[in-house]
């Protein structure tokens, strides 16, 4: 009989324990269906074996029994459910789960280590809009069926399977790349709350993996305000947010958003509340501030300011959203410029050579920024001539022509990000004493100036554009220079074998480098004017005025002018010749040959009227380029006509 009795009881015993084996993934989460019914006025036992280490002994009638990473819960069907949270490899081993005088079961789990999957991703989204986001599960579950879990007040429930639709939610499985893709459209405060992406795993045990966590946030930002707060790096950054009077007693909150992923930065019900260096005080009236102290370039981007809506735990009001955007100054430089002459200005910026790159002053708040809007190539910005050299990682900047207004200081930058930037500051002053000098054609042209002491010379020729350009070594047949005093040194420069292509306008000046700077002040102009031979004749005989120009100009108009000879100015002798073309007048005659780069005026029926200085010109955008020769007439009776 006892023995009898010894069997029979082992045989209920037996007959109770079910057993099964789940896998899991280390980091992620494992969901197990038990398939036995939960029981609210029994205890509920969890532990590890074969050590009995307790995990949950919970005499109380609760839906859901939590300990650490372990949760033991009741679905919507009445079966108790299995939920451990962040697996490790300690986890992996035998449990028992018993519910008193019930049931019991035996599962074994095995921890796998998989690199594939995000474990928690946050989404934000506007009442009723339509939220996205994507789960990514490894290789070996590609056929699994995908699975939608969310996790209520006190219990873990499918929102959406292939057993279980829902016209709101969609799931799209991507099995190229490994991805599902999950769609809620029409979105209220209800939605909000933690998502767990799942994949069916073991469908004999009912056990899922969960690949993926997602916070799903939703927002009202109806009527939120935006603004732009610039701050200094290193220094305290402080906004405010406004919000209305019922809402004084909610929870205020700091969301930060960085490449599309939402966090948390800091939140309190109190009226102050500091967490490391972000602090939040709450007037309990109608405003709440925000102060970041020490700020550095990673703490620029955009923050919402959200008041929580009370009766749902995962929506929120955003009142406020703030841009941030952190400047961090690199370098002081001083800089001196002569009114009337030319600056050029080299910001480096090596570490962010494709990075777009500024010029602001100061005193306009920075509100206009000068930037070349294209890379690699001048262009003109008001008073001014940029170049973003990409390969050398150089904003040029070239003043064309200074003045007393143009004196202040400027901030030179790049953008390092859309919210952090550095520049370097530039202190700019205006000097008066500029000094001007013309020089004539001759076999060689000696053009000096003065330079202050230590200083590197820079000597340039201005070209179409008014960007002053280097001029090669070729063309300058030597630069000397000498001191006399110990603030100054006198340069001269000789180019020889002046051509009509040396006709313009020079420049010299002194070049200084500074740590993240280099500009090069011009302070002597030279108006270089290529005069020809004069023409003699008779009265009552042509003249031919020969003009040769340079072969970059043979599509440009050509001029012949009397006297004056400008754009806004022009004797009323004068006609223009394009390409091979020829012009005539009653007695002038214009005519071009691009293949020679000539143009001839020629004058017939010469009187002492005719006499005069007569300009050569090529009509550029802006200007003129021309050189001059005096016609001389000689009348009959033998006086010569005057020139002009």
């Amino acid at each position: 009989m006892k023995i009898l009795l010894i069997f029979f009881t082992f045989y209920l015993i037996s007959g109770a324990v079910r057993c099964f084996s789940v896998t899991g993934y280390f980091g992620r989460s494992v969901l197990v269906d038990s398939g036995k019914s939960w029981f609210s006025d029994s205890a509920k036992y969890m532990a590890k074996l074969p050590e009995w280490r307790t995990i949950i002994n919970d005499t109380k009638q609760h839906r859901w029994i939590n300990e650490g990473r372990f949760t033991l819960f009741r679905n919507n069907v009445g079966n108790l459910m299995i939920y451990i949270r962040d697996l490790n490899h300690n986890d992996a081993g035998e449990y028992q789960i018993r519910h008193h005088g019930q049931w019991s079961i035996d599962m074994t789990l095995n921890v796998k280590y998989d690199l594939c999957c995000k474990g928690s991703k946050r989404v934000m989204v506007n009442i009723s809009e339509t939220a996205s986001f994507s789960c990514e599960y490894s290789q070996n579950h590609i056929n699994d069926p995908k699975i939608i879990f969310k996790e209520e007040k006190d219990s873990i429930e499918t929102i959406y399977s292939r057993l279980k639709m829902n016209r709101r939610f969609s799931i799209s499985d991507d099995k190229h790349k490994n991805i599902f893709s999950v769609r809620i459209t029409a979105v209220t405060p209800d939605d909000g709350g933690v998502y767990l992406c799942g994949v069916w795993i073991n469908r004999q045990s009912y056990s899922y993996s969960v690949i993926n966590t997602v916070h799903l946030h939703i927002m009202d930002s109806c009527c939120g305000e935006s603004k732009t707060v610039r701050v200094n790096s290193g220094e305290t950054s402080a906004f405010s947010c406004e919000y209305s009077e019922d809402q004084r007693y909610f929870r205020k909150i700091i969301f930060r958003t960085r490449n599309n992923i939402i966090d948390e930065v800091i939140s309190t019900n109190d009226k102050w509340y500091q967490k490391e260096r972000l602090s939040i005080y709450d007037n309990k009236s109608n405003l709440f501030s925000v102060r970041i102290t020490a700020v550095t370039p990673d703490d620029g981007g955009v923050y919402l300011c959200a008041v929580w809506i009370n009766t749902h735990p995962y929506s929120y009001y955003i009142i406020t959203t703030v841009q941030l955007h952190i400047i961090t100054k690199v370098g002081v430089s001083r800089v001196s410029g002569y009114s009337g002459g030319g600056l050029m200005i080299k910001c480096e910026h090596p570490q962010h050579k494709t990075k777009p790159k500024y010029i602001c002053k100061e005193s306009d708040g920075c509100s206009e920024r000068k930037n070349p809007g294209v890379q690699d190539e001048w262009m003109e910005n008001g008073d001014v001539s940029l170049y973003d050299d990409t390969r050398a990682g150089v904003l040029m900047v070239f003043f064309r022509e200074l003045k007393a207004a143009d004196a202040g200081t400027y901030r030179c930058g790049v953008n390092v990000s859309h919210y952090t930037e550095r520049f370097t500051e530039l202190q700019l002053i205006i000097k008066h004493d500029i000094l001007t000098e013309y020089a004539a054609f001759d076999e060689e042209v000696n053009i000096t100036c003065q330079i202050p002491e230590k200083h590197k010379v820079h000597f340039c020729k201005q070209d179409d554009n008014h960007i002053c350009q280097n001029i090669s070594s070729s063309k300058v047949t030597q630069m000397n220079g000498s001191s006399d005093r110990n603030e100054e040194r006198v340069f001269t420069v000789i180019i020889s074998n002046v051509s009509v292509r040396d006709a313009g306008v020079y420049w010299c000046g002194a070049e200084t480098r500074d740590t993240y700077l280099t500009f090069i002040s011009m302070n002597t102009k030279i108006q270089l004017i290529v005069i020809m031979a004069p023409v003699v004749r008779h009265e009552g005989e042509s003249a031919e005025i020969i003009c040769p120009y340079d072969s970059i100009y043979k599509s440009k108009s050509k001029s012949l002018c009397k006297g004056k000879c400008s754009t806004r100015d022009r004797n009323t002798l004068n006609e223009t010749v394009r390409e091979e073309k020829e012009t005539k007048t009653d007695r002038l005659i214009l005519n071009d040959d691009v293949t020679a780069s000539v143009f001839t005026g020629t004058i017939t029926g010469l009187t002492a009227k005719d006499a005069g200085k007569y300009w050569c010109a090529v009509t550029l955008e802006r200007d003129l380029s021309n050189l001059y020769t005096h016609l001389i007439v000689i009348m009959n009776e033998g006086e010569e006509g005057l020139f002009i």
